[in-house]
C-alpha cells in the first residue's frame, strides 16, 4: 500500500500502484472472470451504469450491487443501502479511481457513506479487508497475470480470549514460528498447515483482525486469515489463493484447512 493511505472516522480511502496496463486493471475490476482472480471466487458483471456486480464465496449466495458510475478505465462505482443502528437506510458507495502514474496504474479505493451511527467495528473490518484485497489485486496482476485462481478456504465460528490475536494460530490450527505477536509486514516466518511446512513472508497485517502471507513454495500463493468481529465468539476465515499449482500441491492444503476447521469450529448458537 502506498504512504498516502487515508482514513477518517466515516470514510476508507486506500491507494495502491500496480505494474499493469489500464486495460488489465479495468478488466480485473469490471468483469466477472477478472474479479474472481482477486476478490470473490464467484462473480458476474452486467456492465454499464444501471448494471450490477454480483459476487459470492458460495455460488448459491450471491450479493448483487448496482453500478452507479461506469467510466471505463477511469472510474467504477457501486452503491448499496444498509440499515444503520437506528434503523435508517444508509447509502454506502465503493469507488475505484484509476490513473497512470510513473508507468504504473494507481488504484484509489474510497468506501464512503457511513453516517454517525454505530459503524466503528464494521468500518474497522472493512479497512482490514480492503487492505488485503487490494494487495491480492496487485499480486494477481503482477505475479499471476492471465492465470486463473484456485481459492481454498475455511470459514467458521470460533472463540478467542479477550485481546487474543488470531486464535487460529496454535497447536490445533495453523502453526507459526516465530509467534504471531511480533510479526510485521516483510518479516520472514515458518508456517505449517496440516502436514505441510513452508517458509513464508508477512504480506500485510491489520492489528488483531487480519494477517496475510506470501508463500513462494506454493507458486507464490497468498494465505489470508481474517477475524470478523472482536467478540469472544466470532467468525474466522482462512483464504488461500493458489495460482497454477498441481493437485499434488493443492490436495494436502485442502485437507489441512478442513482439519483446522474441524478442530476450532464451535456449534452455531
Amino acid at each position: 500500500m502506498s504512504d498516502d493511505r487515508k482514513r477518517t472516522d466515516r470514510t476508507i480511502e486506500l491507494t495502491i500502484d500496480i505494474d499493469a496496463t489500464l486495460e488489465e486493471v479495468w478488466h480485473a475490476l469490471a468483469t466477472g472472470d477478472g474479479i474472481a482472480r482477486w476478490f470473490a471466487p464467484h462473480a458476474a458483471v452486467t456492465p454499464g451504469e444501471g448494471g450490477s456486480v454480483s459476487v459470492g464465496w458460495d455460488p448459491k449466495e450471491m450479493w448483487e450491487t448496482p453500478i452507479t458510475v461506469w467510466e471505463p478505465r477511469r472510474r467504477l462505482q457501486t452503491a448499496s443501502e444498509m440499515p444503520s443502528k437506528d434503523g435508517r437506510m444508509v447509502r454506502l458507495a465503493v469507488d475505484y479511481y484509476l490513473e497512470v502514474q510513473g508507468g504504473r496504474v494507481r488504484v484509489r479505493l474510497v468506501h464512503s457513506g457511513f453516517d454517525d451511527g454505530s459503524w466503528d467495528d464494521y468500518i474497522d473490518g472493512l479497512d482490514a479487508g480492503w487492505s488485503y484485497f487490494l494487495l491480492n489485486l496487485k499480486h494477481a496482476l503482477e505475479r499471476h497475470r492471465g492465470v486463473e485462481r484456485l481459492q481454498q478456504s475455511a470459514r467458521f465460528r470460533t472463540t478467542a480470549r479477550a485481546g487474543e490475536d488470531h486464535p487460529v494460530f496454535g497447536s490445533k490450527g495453523l502453526r507459526l514460528r516465530p509467534p504471531i505477536g511480533g510479526l510485521r509486514p516483510g518479516d520472514a516466518c515458518r508456517l505449517s498447515l496440516g502436514s505441510v511446512d513452508v517458509d513464508a513472508t508477512v504480506a500485510v497485517r491489520h492489528a488483531s483482525r487480519t494477517i496475510a502471507f506470501f508463500v513462494p513454495a506454493w507458486n507464490d500463493a497468498l494465505l489470508f486469515v481474517e477475524r470478523e468481529g472482536m467478540k469472544e465468539v466470532h467468525q474466522l476465515g482462512i483464504w488461500l489463493s493458489l495460482y497454477g499449482v498441481p493437485e499434488t500441491t493443492a490436495a494436502p492444503l485442502r485437507q489441512g484447512l478442513a482439519d483446522v476447521e474441524s478442530a476450532l469450529r464451535v456449534p452455531e448458537a
